[in-house]
């Protein structure tokens, strides 16, 4: 009994002292269904998690974020956009990943990914397809679904970019029951709130970035 105990000590710690494998890389295509509304400007929130599958209570980590902005979708078909992750793999780690779709930025929420979407689960390269979940009256689509925007996208021209400002932000974590829809709001005399960003419970921990100016800000969740 002493010769086992010993040899599964020895593998567990085998296992914590594996070191940090490779980039990973994902393409995820994400299909709309096609809704009887027209959609236009259309903010897309994609997200990244990677969490430790042994400590239940700690939150999980964000480790890319994809946001998509002023997005028209298809009014004739299901409309496809393609969003492209990157991070680094950490040994023991899991990873999920979310994606919540709003009228505009702060606007109502109109799609999310229905359940735990895991990923990374076999490899370090994949590509997967999710069909999201619509809040709104959906119709039947004329012909393949179409490709309406992502962060892939180039245009045929080359790439540039440059630093256009630097600011600091607040990091809030939140949890809220799966399905329920919450108003994050923020307030600097504790009277008079503004409404920044509309969130939807999971029923687990999960985190928002936002942008926070020099002067104390108080922070709330209220139901809507």
């Amino acid at each position: 009994m002493k010769t086992k105990t010993l040899l599964l000590a020895s593998l567990l710690l085998a296992g914590l002292a594996k070191p940090m494998a490779g980039p990973l890389e994902a393409d995820v295509h994400l299909t709309y269904p096609l809704t009887v509304k027209k959609l236009e400007s259309i903010y897309i929130d994609a997200r990244l998690y990677e969490y430790d599958p042994w400590l239940a209570d700690v939150s999980a980590t964000l480790v890319d974020h994809v946001v998509l902005e002023d997005v028209d979708f298809s009014t004739t078909a299901d409309s496809l956009v393609d969003i492209h992750f990157s991070a680094k793999r950490k040994a023991r780690m899991k990873y999920y990943i979310a994606a919540r779709t709003y009228s505009k930025k702060g606007g109502p929420l109109y799609f999310f990914i229905d359940g735990f979407q895991k990923i990374f689960e076999h490899k370090d390269d994949e590509e997967i397809d999710v069909r999201m979940k619509s809040k709104l009256a959906t119709k039947k689509p004329k012909g393949d679904p179409e490709k309406v925007g992502g962060n892939d996208d180039d245009g045929g021209e080359e790439n540039s970019g440059k630093i256009t400002g630097i600011y600091r932000a607040v990091e809030i974590e939140w949890d809220g029951t799966d399905g329920a829809e919450f108003a994050l709001q923020k307030s600097n005399d504790l009277e008079n709130w503004e409404t920044v960003e509309s969130l939807v419970g999971n029923g687990e921990t999960t985190s928002v970035f936002l942008r926070v100016s020099g002067h104390t800000q108080f922070w709330r969740l209220q139901p809507e």
